[in-house]
């Protein structure tokens, strides 16, 4: 599960911005978070992030960051190519910038397992990379730091377990590769499977993809595995959903059709993974007479095509503990089906794995009472165009419990308040430092 998010001299963020899952002491809705018992049972992290802030300020950028920072983990290395390249966009507003590296980092928990590991580019350059672990709650070890092509350090007991391929490794890594993405193309690198199985297992879904339910979403419907979970969501929100398998399932049990007889006759509608709804037919005297098929995306309004997508990702998610980012969850949706849909997520019972949900929004009937006080965040910018990320509730800034969370960011309060405290609280700035060979020295505990 993810622990932090951080980055810097990207897009619309300047300074160095953090995304921290970790929860506060609170007491409200307690359920709402994990508690990570292998690695650390003191500590809790939140099942999911709301993310607020006004047209343009930089809500889908941070989601951005996170793509950016995956895609390049996945796919800045591959045998026989020399192609891979690590696209980044700066932020370009201010002249200082133009000579200095975009960052990324993040921490996450992996079992009994904390990771952290970042890297800075430039001009598709890797400047510095570093990979730290902590097995329970330890101080955290290199497994590697690297600044530029000279790797400062690599733990010797791991290249020892890895029968070398770790310093083999080092020999096809290239300026303009990542030396982890290097690994994750090599099989039996002890701890590499587990890191690439998180990243790849990832799901970042932006503004449009509500608009194709081929994006993934029949598929997940179509595995077993998931189905239960999904119709969790389906069922309470009355949208009436069925699929060409349910038709299929109920001809073979009610009608004791053969199955191989049922698969023949429907075998375009499965490949298709044809969605259907069902709904009422009356007469003039308003009495039921049948039920007829719609089909999802072509006779269904937006709103319910993009629930029954978000149902099949969370699912997922769900199921397999995994993090999903979704941008502008709110558009298109009611705002009880999104309160049914967080309660069912963040629920005691449903979320037992370590699945997290971090999502952009603007309902702010979601900012009281129905999420945590520090689930909430708030993306601000400034006059001179540089976004700052912030948390509601911290203890540097506390809110009242019971205030109207709502009714201060309306007027603007929260925004005002806490903009300028955001950059001191934030990662402190890898930027200002001249002498990238002592940036990671001392790493946190």
């Amino acid at each position: 599960m993810l622990v932090k998010f951080s980055v810097g001299n990207y897009l619309s963020f300047k300074d160095a911005a953090t995304l921290d899952m970790s929860a506060e002491a609170l007491k409200e809705k307690k359920t709402f978070v994990h508690i990570p018992y292998l690695h650390n049972e003191k500590i809790s992290i939140l099942k999911s992030a709301a993310i607020y802030g006004y047209n343009a300020y930089g809500k889908s950028n941070l989601m951005k960051a996170y793509a950016t920072y995956r895609n390049a983990i996945l796919n800045s290395f591959a045998f026989g190519s020399s192609v891979n390249q690590i696209e980044i966009e700066p932020f370009r507003l201010n002249s200082a910038m133009q000579n200095k590296p975009t960052f990324f980092e993040s921490t996450f928990i992996l079992r009994q397992t904390k990771y952290r590991y970042g890297f800075e580019i430039h001009n598709q350059q890797v400047i510095s990379e570093w990979l730290y672990y902590a097995d329970g709650p330890i101080r955290e070890n290199a497994l590697f730091v690297r600044s530029g092509q000279n790797f400062r350090e690599l733990s010797k007991l791991w290249n020892k377990n890895a029968e070398k391929k770790v310093e083999q490794a080092k020999v096809f890594t290239k300026s303009n590769n990542l030396f982890l993405t290097v690994m994750l193309s090599q099989e039996g690198i002890p701890r590499i499977d587990e890191i690439s199985t998180w990243f790849k297992g990832n799901v970042i879904l932006n503004s449009n993809y509500h608009m194709s339910v081929e994006a993934g979403a029949a598929q997940i419907y179509t595995r077993e595995e998931y189905r239960s979970a999904i119709l969790k969501f389906l069922d309470n929100a009355d949208l009436g959903f069925t699929s060409i398998f349910d038709k299929v399932s109920n001809l073979v049990s009610n009608k004791g059709i053969h199955i191989d007889i049922v698969d023949a006759l429907y075998e375009i509608e499965k490949t298709n993974f044809e969605l259907f709804t069902h709904h009422k037919v009356f007469d003039e005297h308003h009495l039921f007479q049948k039920m007829i098929e719609f089909q999802l995306q072509k006779n269904e309004s937006s709103g319910s095509i993009k629930y029954f997508i978000v149902s099949c990702f969370l699912a997922y998610a769900l199921k397999k503990g995994q993090l999903v980012f979704i941008d502008e969850l709110d558009a298109s949706l009611h705002t009880q089906l999104l309160v049914f849909l967080l309660d069912i997520f963040n629920g005691e019972k449903n979320n037992t794995s370590g699945a997290q949900l971090i999502f952009t929004t603007h309902n702010t009937v979601m900012l009281d009472n129905k999420l945590r006080r520090d689930q909430i965040w708030f993306v601000h910018k400034n006059n001179f165009s540089e976004s700052f990320l912030y948390k509601a509730h911290s203890p540097e800034n506390p809110i009242r419990i019971g205030k109207s969370i709502e009714q201060d960011y309306r007027k603007g309060v929260l925004k005002k308040g806490n903009s300028q405290k955001a950059t001191k609280n934030n990662l402190p700035s890898l930027f200002d430092d001249p002498d990238l060979q002592n940036k990671h020295e001392n790493p946190s505990t």
